[in-house]
């Protein structure tokens, strides 16, 4: 389920909670909030950073292999052949 970042519309009239923003999990099925749960004071959605895998090392021939990638080596005439 994906975090979505949400903050007050109008920082002086939202609660504490929704003034400096809060995060919610919800299903992508459901629609954004349109009101604070806390105040029902109006909020806007905010772009937020997502998760991504992060590779320690770098890929290596067998890595690409094992994943179902074709490895092309160029050689000195201009064409490739298959490793």
């Amino acid at each position: 389920m994906p975090t979505y970042s949400y903050i007050a519309e109008d920082p002086e009239k939202g609660c504490p909670s929704c003034r400096r923003g809060f995060d919610l999990r919800r299903p992508m099925s459901r629609p954004a909030l349109a009101h604070c749960p806390l105040c029902r004071q109006p909020v806007k959605k905010l772009v937020s950073t997502f998760n991504t895998p992060v590779i320690t090392r770098p890929l290596s021939v067998t890595d690409a292999k094992k994943a179902g990638f074709t490895i092309l080596e160029k050689r000195c005439d201009g064409s490739y052949e298959r490793l």
